[in-house]
């Protein structure tokens, strides 16, 4: 027999920290974007290539990515979308209503150095 223990909020802050590093671990994502806009949701929560609204229907999200040159833009944002939306749901538990993803600008890979 299964008993409620309670209700657990997940706040805001926290689904756009899941949103954001999904996309960092998306592979083909070279860097976040500026922070979209969320047209005609509320309350929106924004921050460095993500926004989120959350609505009746679970929550919407808006990424900005910028993709590597040479990648296939179709699908590095498919998978993004994808990665998102199980981020959300499996860490979260939250329903997704959508996942869009613009993708503002296509840059060479970041290398860094080792100064090892």
């Amino acid at each position: 027999m299964s008993q409620s223990l309670g209700h657990v909020t997940v706040a805001a802050p926290v689904l756009l920290a899941l949103v954001r590093a999904a996309l960092r671990e998306t592979p083909g994502v070279v860097r976040l974007a500026h922070a979209p806009s969320v047209q005609g949701e509320t309350p929106v929560f924004a921050g460095s290539g993500a926004a989120i609204a959350i609505g009746a229907t679970g929550v919407h999200v808006t990424c900005a990515i910028v993709v590597a040159r040479g990648a296939r833009l179709a699908q590095v944002a498919a998978t993004a979308q994808a990665a998102v939306a199980t981020a959300l749901r499996e860490l979260a538990g939250v329903d997704v209503a959508a996942v869009d993803v613009s993708i503002a600008d296509v840059a060479a890979i970041e290398k860094t150095r080792d100064h090892g």
